[in-house]
């Protein structure tokens, strides 16, 4: 049983709408502003402080692997200065970022999503149907930069808030401790994981998940883009899987700090989620025309996935900005039933509504900790991959509520699905899969599994586009087939093993030295392929000889000529006919001789056609046309003018 929440509230947390700097510019420099910059030589560091009399010099990322970058304190006409000295790669003003909700309030809790006044939303992702592929893992951990968790409110006091850090002050935060001042970081935090089965109200979308708080945000919801960009480095260090960034601000173009930092926390593996704002509250905006940082920090390269909010209808929210090049998928964002603090009257178990992308943006989070839950050798590509594919396509209810228009392609690839993105997917034949644990990639025939190599994948040209990621670990239900041979043609050798094989009729055939001659083959042509991999392809019979080859084996006088593609023993007369030459006999051991392919019936090689030939022992005349003996009759015989 659900028990009514003891304290519902109704909170109006600030929406986006920032100007381009913090601080306006002022005709003295006496007055200073927060500013950002990356040096091109890190000796120079005191020497350009006092130059330009930087205050408060911090440092922006601890990692050797980004840039040497630091936030100060600067006088406002000092910025344009230091952009034309060479001892920066660049100058910025340090700008503001701020949460992004609004919210209305009601107590109760459902996962039926026609009951707008509970906790809706979880129906409408199919949540419930999606929880039995599985609920979450405390080995996945979400980083949630904002204004802080409040770990001691019930929903999230049973451990599941871990050790986290404050950029803003450049203090740790301890696990389980009460590090918001704000509300708007544990609202986010409620979505994701709020403990289920407590009778207290709610349940997050992970059942078993860490959640690390980073505070970025001060306590009235803004904070230094400086302070986010160090926030998305040191989760990103500390081994968030998920990075959530329900914030964001207008008006300022692409900051190199913070582009910088998403790339970091990108290339170290983790997934970065962006709310898409709510700028214009009775609208929303248009992010291709007026783009939000950090939801368009994609670096031209979808490195953070773009949230868009939408309500029970699967109709854009009013508030929510929007996009083609920013917006990546959308997730419901109305109404939705959490958890906050509230600094004015101090509580545990207060619940909240709120709605914005601020709370789209952690629906999302939520379900690629549990795809990360179900596969821990997912990548971050694979899991955005995932949930844009599986998102259910809402084009055509929202034709006209993108400033009155159409949101065909502005609402990323649909609402949020959790059923269809953690149910298995039916691996289909001739499919292209990837083994999440290994990396190796398989084509799927006949029920099998075929490894298919590197060199294999470029020779046959073959597009990554094509592979999908086996989620859910189907592949190791599947038995192994021999795998995918290099084309037909083509000459391999192991690196331990002299010998050489032809890939023919999709088996690898090993060529003798004769075989090897015969066909002109090129040394230069043979690959050097990894033993292991040459010896489990397909083995088929040596390779034979082409056509118009003599072989006998050796003590044994007969000849045989091979002809389309078998060996056919030949007479003197028809070797003295075809103009065959003994120097041009090859004696092969009986052992390679049993590898040359018989001829299917008992035939010799026949005379070439038009020639008459009789048994000596019966009157009636032949003539051969195409290799076969046919009678003559004498009136034949006259009228083709043979003797």
């Amino acid at each position: 049983m659900i028990k009514k929440p003891n304290k519902i509230w109704l909170l109006n947390l600030a929406a986006i709408s920032l100007p381009i700097f913090l601080f306006s510019l002022s005709l003295t420099n006496a007055e200073k502003a927060p500013v950002v910059f990356a040096l091109n030589f890190s000796q120079d560091l005191e020497r350009a402080s006092e130059d330009f009399n930087l205050g408060g010099v911090q440092a922006v990322f601890a990692s050797p692997d980004l840039p040497a970058t630091f936030k100060a304190k600067a006088g406002s006409k000092v910025v344009s200065k230091m952009k034309q000295d060479p001892r920066f790669a660049y100058a910025e003003a340090d700008k503001l970022v701020a949460a992004a909700a609004v919210t209305t309030n009601d107590p109760y809790f459902t996962t039926d999503s026609s009951l707008e006044d509970r906790q809706w939303y979880l129906g409408k992702i199919k949540i419930s149907e999606a929880w039995q592929y599985g609920t979450g893992s405390s080995s996945v951990t979400v980083a949630i930069v904002d204004t802080g968790i409040h770990a001691s409110h019930v929903e999230l006091n049973d451990g599941r808030v871990v050790a986290g850090y404050n950029t803003i002050t450049n203090q740790d935060i301890l696990p389980g401790s009460d590090s918001d001042d704000n509300g708007h970081g544990t609202a986010v935090a409620g979505v994701i994981g709020a403990i289920p089965n407590n009778a207290k109200g709610l349940a997050g979308i992970n059942w078993n998940v860490k959640l690390m708080p980073v505070k970025a945000l001060e306590a009235n919801g803004t904070g230094l883009v400086s302070s986010v960009a160090s926030a998305i480095v040191w989760a990103a260090d500390h081994g968030a899987n998920i990075i959530n960034l329900s914030l964001g601000g207008s008006g300022f173009d692409n900051d190199p700090t913070l582009n910088n930092a998403i790339i970091y926390a990108f290339n170290k593996g983790a997934v970065i989620v962006a709310a898409a704002g709510n700028d214009l509250a009775a609208q929303g905006s248009n992010l291709d025309t007026k783009p939000v940082y950090p939801v368009c920090a994609d670096a031209g390269a979808n490195l953070v996935i773009g949230v868009a909010a939408t309500d029970s209808t699967d109709r854009k929210t009013a508030f929510s900005n929007f996009g083609i090049n920013c917006v990546d998928i959308a997730a419901p964002g109305k109404k939705i039933l959490t958890t906050t603090f509230l600094p004015s009257d101090p509580g545990n178990n207060i619940l909240i509504y709120g709605s914005g992308t601020s709370l789209a943006a952690p629906i999302v989070s939520a379900v690629a900790a549990l795809l990360k839950a179900n596969n821990v050798n997912l990548s971050n590509v694979d899991i955005r991959n995932i949930l844009l594919k599986t998102a259910d396509n809402i084009d055509a209810l929202n034709q006209n509520n993108c400033l009155n228009t159409s949101c065909n392609g502005f609402l990323g690839k649909g609402r949020i699905n959790a059923l269809s993105a953690l149910s298995p997917q039916p691996i289909l034949d001739q499919s292209l899969v990837r083994d999440a644990a290994t990396g190796q990639i398989y084509l799927i025939q006949g029920g099998n599994k075929r490894l298919v190599s590197d060199f294999v994948f470029q020779q046959r040209g073959l597009s990554l586009a094509n592979v999908v990621s086996d989620t859910t670990n189907q592949l190791s239900n599947l038995p192994s087939g021999y795998p995918l041979p290099p084309l037909d043609g083509t000459l391999i050798k192991g690196d331990t093993d002299a010998t050489v094989y032809i890939i023919h009729q999709d088996l690898r055939r090993a060529l003798t030295y004769l075989v090897f001659v015969s066909r002109g083959f090129s040394f230069a042509n043979v690959v050097t392929l990894p033993q292991t991999y040459v010896n489990s392809l397909q083995a088929g019979d040596w390779y034979w000889p082409p056509d118009q080859t003599m072989v006998l084996i050796a003590g044994n006088p007969t000849v045989y000529v091979m002809n389309e593609g078998v060996r056919r023993p030949v007479t003197y007369f028809v070797f003295i006919q075809r103009k065959l030459s003994f120097a041009k006999v090859v004696s092969v051991t009986a052992d390679e001789f049993s590898h040359i392919p018989p001829a299917p019936d008992a035939y010799w090689l026949a005379p070439l056609d038009g020639t008459l030939v009789k048994s000596a022992s019966d009157a009636t005349v032949y003539v051969v046309e195409n290799a076969t003996k046919r009678p003559l009759s004498y009136s034949a015989f006259v009228s083709r003018g043979y003797k």
